[in-house]
């Protein structure tokens, strides 16, 4: 979900780790003719760069929901992670914005997270 100026809302909804890309799962399930359902998680896990993707995306939202409540460390990640596009679709703009109200609060970027 996005907000008008793009950026990415949070959604607030914490998934346990067994949610994790469940078309992945569904997918090499689908592959497997096991019907024994404690067989199937264990010969077709999820790979770890699925897993890896959707941590990497909550720890964004998560970031994003601390920088709206106003922590000004979370504002600075978040600029960084806009800018990098680390769980999220690179977006220089919101990169500046959040970087510019992290500094504006006297938060010091130099040697933190980058140089900018």
């Amino acid at each position: 979900m996005a907000t008008a100026e793009g950026r990415v809302k949070s959604s607030n909804n914490k998934r346990p780790a067994q949610e994790l890309d469940r078309s992945v799962l569904a997918s090499s399930q689908a592959n497997n003719s096991s019907s024994h359902p404690s067989t199937e998680a264990t010969q077709n896990p999820v790979p770890l760069k699925y897993v890896i993707n959707e941590a990497v995306k909550r720890w964004f939202e998560d970031t994003l929901e601390e920088a709206l409540r106003g922590d000004v460390k979370q504002q600075a990640l978040l600029g960084q992670m806009y800018a990098e596009g680390y769980g999220c679709e690179k977006d220089p703009k919101a990169s500046k914005e959040w970087i510019e109200r992290a500094s504006s609060r006297g938060y010091r970027m130099q040697g933190v997270y980058c140089e900018l």
